[in-house]
């Protein structure tokens, strides 16, 4: 009940790179993982206009706090139908914003390369890494821009960066560590050195040591 994610946290001009960024992070981080409805799709918080509101602490404080509605919208299910899908009603509790039908699951569907999609590799391939999972995690030393740990579970260590900035990043990798497939990000390594795109992540691995 607070701003969706991709404004709140300052999504840039390119808001499904940071919604990109926000999801690899939160699948990352230790603990249970929270999804939000509609932070698979990348809505980002509408303004609605007073009349439309029915949170009453957005009715007794407006404007200067407009309340939880922001984030109870309706979910664009098919872009182009009454109500984007989400109800057959005249009138839905609250309004559908107009912006949110581009991003409708019927939309993101179609596109291999949608923020839906995005979601759904990435859930596929954490479960095939247990470190991230229910590993231990450790703060790394990183560029101001880009927050970096590692996770770690017996004899599978994972490094995770981050680039918040919208600018690219660079960071020296630890030896013998090796970027990782399949997670559907993409960074350049220049021997050792990382080249973290825009809101760019990257995930690499350290040789299994054996147990004795």
């Amino acid at each position: 009940d607070v701003v969706r994610a991709v404004t709140r946290w300052g999504a840039s001009a390119e808001p499904m790179s940071f919604a990109r960024l926000l999801m690899a992070l939160l699948l990352t981080l230790r603990g249970s993982a929270c999804l939000y409805q509609g932070e698979e799709l990348g809505l980002p918080e509408p303004e609605l206009a007073f009349d439309d509101l029915r949170d009453p602490y957005g009715i007794a404080f407006w404007p200067e706090f407009r309340g939880r509605d922001g984030s109870r919208t309706p979910i664009p299910w098919q872009e182009n139908a009454p109500h984007a899908g989400f109800s057959s009603a005249e009138r839905t509790w609250l309004p559908l914003p107009a912006e949110h039908r581009a991003l409708a699951v019927d939309r993101q569907e179609r596109d291999p390369a949608s923020l839906l999609h995005s979601w759904r590799r990435f859930l596929r391939w954490r479960k095939s890494h247990p470190a991230l999972v229910e590993g231990n995690l450790e703060i790394l030393a990183s560029p101001a821009s880009v927050l970096a740990f590692e996770r770690s579970r017996a004899n599978e260590r994972i490094l995770a960066a981050f680039n918040f900035a919208p600018e690219p990043a660079h960071m020296p990798l630890p030896q013998g560590c090796r970027a990782l497939a399949g997670h559907g990000f993409e960074a350049r390594l220049s021997g050792q050195d990382l080249i973290l795109p825009g809101h760019g992540v990257f995930f690499g691995s350290f040789e299994r040591r054996e147990t004795p």
